[in-house]
């Protein structure tokens, strides 16, 4: 969820609003925005701005759960070019591609300070539109930069190879750590750290009980493609871009303290009628991993009997990992992972009772806060309920799984992910009584 302020919740939760847009390139004095910042009463000390810019194409992020991949998001602004002074600043700049830009939205009569951040990408190109009275800003999120190929050993700079591996081991969060960070060098204020450290913390239990990654790199490797394929995949997990730019990761499973939606979309914000899918039901898993001296593969199936029992055969999550091991827990792993699989896409919880529904939802402007990774309810008095048969859903908790902004039709379509979480409560945690050697559970 987007982190705003009060004055700006307030202009943002009228039915009739205007939104100001602000686009800022780092290194580049000028902010351009959609209005004149003064005459709509924008206070504060402000930025030297030219209104000159269009209102924003929106960025979108989709997400694929089940196989961990997730898109890189491109934003689109242009900036009218009033006197050829844009097109004197794209020409007399060679530092403008792979600037950090920000796009970020206000109210008129609110502060400049309390303007909030939409999106903060590098920028890709800049390009004339036809007739060369505007420009086209491009950027992409910053998923962009591991769209690298790894060539040398972040250690001693050497190519990697046989004589000279990478031996890369530890969590799912250590590994993607090492590779963002160390193999290709991103800042560290460009990762969620925090996020990441809360998932690989004692309190989540999600990976504190094991490190069942060694991977043994003596090839080059795309960065973006293996973390998916072998880090996130694997361990259910997905990575998002926040709005400030951060790369950050999500499980897919609810936080140990149950899932907390953000958000509540109803008939009053959403614009349509909510359309209804079911995703496809899971099984049955398929894992190939290494042996305790890395020379075979292991392989192992995992069934759901009641899921097969009540629904036959249906998709098989298959995963192939060199980095997981037999010494350091990969059965034990791959035995959880699964359940957890099982338990969102199986379709046998009585909260579910088949593939799980994906709900596309167009919403109101109001909604901008709402982010991929988030959980929200949807309530709609209109709206099958297809757990039940009955007409009309109350407070039923999805996951976004994709947000695409429509910023000049003022809309919001996002796609909501329903895997059994509603009623799902906090997971058990340790109390403080100790009764000798033993430990009671709250």
């Amino acid at each position: 969820m987007i982190s705003t302020n009060a004055a700006w919740d307030a202009k943002n939760a009228l039915m009739a609003k205007r939104p100001i847009y602000a686009f800022t390139i780092a290194g580049v004095a000028t902010v351009f925005t959609s209005r004149d910042l003064a005459l709509e009463g924008v206070t504060g000390s402000l930025p030297a701005y030219k209104a000159w810019l269009n209102t924003p194409s929106g960025a979108s992020q989709t997400i694929d759960v089940v196989n961990g991949t997730s898109s890189i998001g491109e934003m689109q602004c242009e900036v009218v070019d009033h006197g050829g002074l844009v097109r004197g600043l794209v020409g007399g700049n060679n530092a403008l591609i792979g600037a950090t830009v920000t796009l970020s939205v206000g109210y008129p009569g609110i502060a400049w300070t309390e303007f909030v951040t939409l999106q903060t990408y590098e920028l890709y190109k800049v390009n004339p539109t036809p007739g060369y009275t505007s420009w086209m800003f491009v950027s992409r999120d910053r998923q962009m930069l591991a769209k690298k190929t790894i060539y040398y050993h972040p250690e001693n700079g050497e190519l990697l190879s046989k004589d000279n591996p990478w031996y890369l081991a530890g969590t799912p969060v250590e590994c993607f750590l090492a590779i963002v960070l160390f193999a290709l060098g991103l800042d560290p204020a460009t990762v969620d750290l925090a996020a990441l450290e809360a998932l690989d913390s004692p309190a989540e239990g999600l990976f504190s009980g094991v490190r069942p990654f060694l991977f043994v790199l003596t090839e080059s490797f795309e960065a973006k493609q293996f973390i998916e394929s072998e880090i996130l995949k694997p361990s259910c997990m997905y990575a998002v871009v926040t709005n400030t730019g951060q790369i950050s990761l999500r499980a897919g499973r609810a936080p140990a303290a149950g899932p907390s939606p953000e958000f509540g979309f109803t008939a009053d914000n959403v614009v349509v009628l909510p359309t209804l899918d079911r995703m496809k039901i899971i099984n049955e898993a398929l894992w190939q991993f290494d042996d305790a001296d890395g020379t075979s593969m292991q392989d192992v199936t995992y069934l759901e009997a009641t899921s097969i029992a009540t629904f036959g055969r249906g998709e098989q999550f298959s995963v192939q990992s060199k980095g997981l091991r037999t010494e350091l827990g990969a059965y034990w792993f791959t035995q959880w992972t699964s359940q957890r699989l099982f338990r969102r896409f199986a379709g046998t919880p009585a909260g579910l009772l088949g593939g799980a529904p994906v709900v596309d939802v167009e919403a109101m402007l109001l909604t901008m806060p709402v982010w991929v990774g988030d959980y929200v309810t949807l309530s709609h008095p209109k709206m099958p309920d297809v757990m039940t048969g009955a007409l009309g859903v109350v407070d039923r908790v999805y996951e976004v799984i994709d947000r695409s902004p429509d910023y000049l039709r003022g809309r919001m379509k996002y796609k909501l992910l329903d895997t059994g979480l509603t009623g799902v409560g906090a997971a058990p945690t340790y109390g403080t009584a100790i009764i000798g050697t033993a430990r009671i559970f709250g």
